[in-house]
């Protein structure tokens, strides 16, 4: 027998509200891609207005039939009395064929329940909850400027500053939370690994600006790469 799929779509309960998010993911020559994009909040929100306690993450699934588009909806981030407070969504895309790629978005509440597309939205902090730059079109190239003078220990003080190199971490003792510090001036993306060095999916969580947590369904032992 056959088993019944599990839907994709679900309705929230009432007095909680929601964001129509949609999107498309296509090659450079236009092939549709598939796979999967999963929603992360804090771990545990609670909106007592609502009588109802949110937990673990959405994941929506791009098949083939769908032609590279998915469309879900998700609580807002700005409901009434939840907590915590501004906060945001972690994204994590998995595409065939592409890096994993992964980021912050916050979904307030739109008038009339207006629908979003991913692609409008600027990626943002998950600690402050700011809008972090988006890289536009390069302008003209200027005039060139007086040489200088600049020793190799500045230019590596530079270069580690404005493009970190990754740093891997080892979890040798077997834990369902790795807890691992960091001194990147941004929240990083983190890659696990089994210790066969396969990769593992977990829960990444951003505690603090100096902290990234990953939280897993079972005890695992491994290491992490953060870029």
């Amino acid at each position: 027998m056959t088993p019944t799929p599990e839907p994709d779509a679900y309705d929230l309960p009432a007095g909680v509200p929601s964001v129509h998010l949609t999107g498309r993911f296509i090659a450079p020559n236009g092939k549709p891609l598939t796979g999967s994009l999963t929603f992360a909040p804090p771990s545990v929100l609670t909106m007592p207005d609502a009588d109802t306690i949110a937990n673990t993450v959405a994941v929506v699934e791009i098949a083939k039939e769908d032609n590279g588009s998915f469309a879900v909806d998700l609580i807002a981030t700005d409901a009434p009395g939840m907590s915590p407070r501004g906060w945001s969504y972690q994204v994590t895309e998995k595409l065939k064929g592409a890096q994993i790629r992964q980021y912050h978005i916050m979904l307030p509440e739109r008038p009339g329940g207006e629908p979003v597309d991913l692609a409008d939205l600027a990626p943002v902090s998950p600690n402050t909850g700011r809008y972090l730059p988006v890289v536009g079109p390069t302008g003209a190239q200027g005039p060139p400027g007086l040489p200088g003078e600049v020793s190799e220990a500045e230019l590596e003080a530079l270069e580690e500053r404005v493009a970190p190199r990754p740093v891997a971490w080892t979890q040798s003792a077997a834990s369902t939370l790795w807890t691992i510090p960091h001194t990147f001036p941004y929240p990083p993306a983190v890659r696990t690994y089994d210790t066969s060095g396969r990769e593992i999916g977990g829960l990444v969580d951003t505690p603090s600006p100096t902290t990234v947590t990953v939280q897993f369904a079972f005890a695992e032992t491994g290491s992490a790469i953060l870029s």
